[in-house]
């Protein structure tokens, strides 16, 4: 006799001959029973459901009231403000047209999504109001909408309070998701995003790996971190003693007692010619070109990304740098010397090749170098010297990270604060967010 039973605690099922609606088309089987689950448990509910049903959270037992809460939460989330009734109404159309609540629901959420409110971040000319304030902050610093803190400080229009203020954006820098502003803004204004696309010549730089590779952005991300961090002043991007590093990296860098895969702080010796973002191998390599170093392109990133001086582009018709039989005989100074014989080429190329020569020690990829081939190479003063000279004008780099960051958090140009260089970068933030 076929059965076919289900309760609460699970199910019985048995298809048999006798039951066409149930039938078992085999000469060699009678019938198949199927049981269980018993005791079933009903799993938790996931987060994301949580997060858009805060009222009414069971499946199928959501009623309109709860609907509107639900909505005026998510939506006032989504649009980074209050929602107003308006909008809420809005939103509860689509609940009130739909066959179900639920549907209504999925309905009411993908309209969030497109909205422009929720797409754009509108700022009106006329000045933020608080909310606008919070979601500027917060895209600044983490790339990502405010969090709870912030949207009730905001609401209590306290978040402008200059303490309060002060407070708010230390504890951002340290909270975790400020992450994003070292891979974001550090990636952009040290152009160390460039790294995932560069390929550098495999016949001439095979210990050049993915590995390295990853080991180098890593550095790079770990000393921002730290100065974030350990809010030191800013004048460490260019001359820290310290850096980060594991056995690869350290070994590729010539600097001893450094074991394991993991990355870890390292107080620099004296001989190891590091120290600060000159010298790391990922501002290193993407300022050279796949075969060889570039005092040109190494010279001019130094005075766009440090200096805030950007030469002009070259003008029309310029011959390139010969580059026959390179190291062979003649040096990359003694090369760019005759370059810059074309009165074209002299004026950009005096102010960009000096400093770009004191890199030439480091190769390509960024290692330790005293020859180019069998040329020696001729370094001018070396990396100190150059770092010294940055330093005696670290307020010149100072105006320039101010003019990165404020390029970063409002997507245009503007009048800067003033920076002196001594300044942590907790305080170069405070300056730049209080210049709104």
């Amino acid at each position: 006799m076929p059965v076919d039973e289900s309760g609460a605690a699970g199910f019985r099922l048995r298809l048999g001959r006798g039951n066409p609606r149930l039938r078992v088309d085999s000469p060699h089987l009678s019938y198949v029973e199927l049981r269980g689950p018993y005791n079933a448990v009903t799993p938790p509910l996931s987060e994301s459901y949580l997060r858009v049903f805060r009222c009414g959270h069971a499946p199928g037992h959501h009623t309109l009231a709860c609907s509107r809460t639900n909505l005026a939460h998510l939506a006032g989330r989504a649009y980074r403000r209050p929602v107003t009734n308006d909008e809420i109404d809005g939103l509860m159309h689509f609940v009130q047209q739909a066959e179900t609540i639920d549907q209504g629901m999925q309905l009411a959420v993908e309209a969030i999504l497109v909205s422009p409110r929720f797409l754009f971040r509108i700022e009106p000319a006329g000045g933020l109001d608080d909310f606008q304030f919070a979601s500027r902050l917060s895209y600044f610093l983490w790339s990502s909408m405010p969090d709870e803190e912030l949207f009730q400080l905001a609401a209590q229009h306290r978040l402008r309070d200059p303490e309060i203020l002060r407070d708010q954006i230390h504890r951002m820098l340290l909270d975790p998701k400020s992450r994003a502003l070292v891979e974001n803004f550090g990636g952009q204004w040290l152009e160390t995003r460039n790294l995932d696309s560069l390929q550098p010549d495999p016949a001439k730089f095979p210990e050049f790996t993915n590995e390295l590779r990853r080991d180098m952005q890593q550095e790079t991300r770990l000393f921002f971190q730290s100065i974030i961090r350990d809010d030191v002043p800013i004048s460490d991007f260019l001359a820290a003693n310290y850096t980060f590093l594991n056995q690869r990296l350290a070994a590729f860098y010539g600097i001893p007692n450094v074991e394991g895969a993991q990355f870890r702080r390292v107080d620099l010796p004296p001989d190891s010619h590091r120290g600060g973002i000159l010298t790391q191998a990922s501002v290193l390599t993407v300022s050279s070109y796949p075969a060889r170093t570039s005092p040109v392109i190494r010279g001019k990133w130094i005075l766009q990304n440090l200096l805030d001086s950007a030469p002009p582009p070259p003008p029309p018709n310029v011959p390139k740098l010969d580059e026959t039989g390179p190291g062979a005989t003649t040096t990359m100074r003694q090369r760019l010397e005759q370059h810059r014989a074309n009165p074209a080429c002299k004026g950009c190329h005096a102010r960009m090749d000096p400093l770009g020569f004191s890199l030439e020690n480091y190769g390509a990829i960024g290692h330790w170098r005293t020859h180019d081939g069998n040329v020696p190479i001729d370094a001018g003063d070396g990396p100190d010297a150059l770092k010294q000279l940055l330093l005696k004008d670290q307020d010149r780099f100072a105006r320039c990270l101010v003019s990165k960051l404020m390029t970063y958090a409002l997507g245009r140009k503007a009048s800067l604060p003033s920076a002196s260089g001594n300044e942590t970068f907790s305080q170069l933030i405070e300056s730049i967010v209080t210049n709104e």
